[in-house]
């Protein structure tokens, strides 16, 4: 449900299947799955119908799969994760291959430069053999990464009943997946390109997405533009939306509904403002998500950072995105530092996070939902609770 260029995540999903022709959908739901429904429906807005399968436990991709046996009956299905962002390109390139290769099981394969951070395949031909999890890159058999996009037969269903947990404790499809291949199988692959696909399993990579998002968008303005407002580049502006005079938009950038811009605030390229936000007078803000109903203050910056529902930042606040010793940003994922690789990263905040005038966020900071930073602060290290 995360926005990424405008739309929540599972939006870009689901256009992305539709397109190909695909009517029927099964969404595998877990955490806040009410807000999922909520949003989705029955499908009826996409022209798509969708059922809902929960998984109370959430324990691995394979368990996920597994509980939609009975949706799928006896038919071949493609499958895509959630937390992609895919193109409506990169499905067709693995329904055409699974029609190319006589109907043959199909994965879709994108040529990566971290190994570690995917599982990775082991081809021959154009046949897949192995999925291999994480290795390291001097024994990563390839450097093509499983995307998570499959066409999958009935009989998964069974190698899934047969596979056991892995060491993190979860049911991994992609285990099934290998099993299969073992057993005499015939598994095609399909390559996808870069720029059709990309995994946000990490905070930083839902930046990326955006901005790359964005960039395949085009000029279009509903809402109102006051006089000596400047825009460059693709820019959306949604009905009900004011720019006001003085204010400066580079894009790729959307502006949500409702929302107001200035005067004389500036927007670079990358970024994404939601519904009824405010970016008061001498803002800037760059590459970054700002979700609903978020006010940023006159006399603040905001880079490269994702910025919560309902949040406050009082005038004067900053968000520091380069470290001063000019090296890598590294964060705290699941208790322990982990280098981003890159060197421009500010800060990501949860819903309804409120900061003090002239407070001061380090790079890679994080901190929880409804936290309130006093004014004068400088935050260097994570606030995990309120």
């Amino acid at each position: 449900m995360i926005p990424v260029a405008g739309r929540p995540v599972i939006d870009h999903v689901v256009s992305a299947v539709k397109s190909s022709g695909i009517r029927k959908l099964v969404l595998v739901t877990g955490h806040q799955e009410e807000l999922i429904r909520k949003h989705m429906g029955d499908g009826g807005k996409w022209r798509v119908k969708i059922q809902y399968v929960h998984q109370s436990d959430i324990s691995g991709t394979g368990s996920a799969v597994s509980l939609t046996r009975e949706h799928v009956g006896n038919h071949d299905f493609l499958t895509v994760y959630g937390d992609v962002a895919v193109s409506p390109a990169a499905i067709r390139r693995v329904l055409s291959t699974y029609r190319k290769m006589d109907r043959k099981p199909t994965v879709g394969l994108v040529p990566v430069s971290r190994p570690e951070s995917y599982g990775m395949a082991r081809t021959s031909g154009q046949l897949l053999t192995e999925i291999v999890e994480k290795p390291r890159p001097s024994a990563s058999p390839s450097d093509l990464a499983n995307t998570g996009i499959y066409v999958l037969k009935p009989n998964i269903f069974d190698y899934l009943e047969a596979t056991t947990r892995s060491e993190r404790g979860e049911l991994e499809l992609t285990d099934a997946i290998s099993a299969m291949a073992r057993a005499g199988t015939d598994i095609a692959w399909a390559r996808i390109r870069p720029s059709e696909w990309q995994d946000i399993g990490r905070p930083w990579d839902v930046l990326s997405a955006n901005a790359n998002m964005l960039a395949c968008t085009k000029r279009f303005v509903r809402g109102k533009i006051e006089k000596g407002v400047t825009m460059t580049g693709p820019v959306t502006i949604e009905k009900g939306a004011t720019v006001r005079t003085g204010t400066v938009i580079e894009g790729p950038a959307w502006i949500g509904e409702h929302s107001v811009l200035g005067p004389f605030a500036h927007i670079r390229p990358a970024t994404s403002i939601g519904k009824e936000a405010v970016i008061g007078n001498f803002c800037e803000i760059k590459n970054s998500i700002i979700m609903d109903r978020t006010h940023i203050h006159h006399l603040s910056y905001v880079g490269d950072s994702i910025i919560g529902e309902g949040c406050n930042l009082g005038a004067g606040t900053i968000v520091a995105n380069v470290k001063l010793n000019d090296r890598t940003v590294r964060m705290k994922i699941r208790g322990k530092l982990e280098d981003t690789g890159l060197r421009k990263l500010g800060v990501f905040l949860g819903d309804n996070v409120k900061t003090g005038i002239n407070s001061a966020i380090m790079p890679g900071v994080r901190i929880a939902s409804g936290a309130t930073v006093p004014a004068g602060s400088v935050v260097s290290d994570d606030i995990a609770s309120v």
